[in-house]
């Protein structure tokens, strides 16, 4: 799981030594399935890693919290593709480079999921994605499955707060 540990790894170097420690314990939150948690709080700790208030991600863009419902068994395949979409996003310079967590678990169906937390530059880009990106898009979305009436993809926009 090289990707998972670049993932985590990347934020964590990004961290203060105070809050090092508490980014250990969330590693260990991901292993004992408290997935959206564990990602709410890297996120967290990310942000914190920001020094100036002019870091957070500002008026017009978007920052996301996405569930992927991975098809059991494509969790590599997902994995790689979502790193790929990644490296294309920053290619295009589509979003913002931090804070970016990606991290993966398994629900309560032991089905798995991957939980990723971006920003958008702008918040059109996801309506008027290059046409790359929207075919990355759909082998990401191949990937994946309806859950519990959600999509396989399920996004939601939220607003980073800087923790003190």
């Amino acid at each position: 799981m090289a990707w998972r540990r670049y993932a985590i790894a990347g934020t964590i170097s990004k961290i203060p030594k105070e809050f090092k420690a508490a980014a250990s314990h969330t590693i260990s939150m991901m292993k004992n399935r408290s997935l959206p948690a564990a990602a709410t709080l890297m996120l967290a700790l990310s942000l914190s890693a920001q020094k100036k208030a002019e870091d957070l991600p500002g008026p017009g863009t978007e920052t996301i919290y996405s569930i992927a419902h991975v098809k059991r068994g494509m969790e590599a395949q997902y994995a790689e593709l979502s790193a790929k979409t990644w490296a294309i996003y920053r290619k295009l310079d589509l979003v913002l480079p931090a804070p970016h967590v990606v991290v993966r678990g398994v629900d309560s169906e032991n089905l798995p999921y991957f939980v990723e937390i971006f920003t958008w530059k702008s918040a059109d880009i996801p309506d008027h994605a290059p046409a790359e990106v929207r075919a990355f898009w759909q082998e990401l979305e191949n990937a994946c499955e309806k859950r519990n009436g959600r999509p396989g993809i399920d996004f939601s926009e939220v607003t980073a707060v800087a923790v003190k």
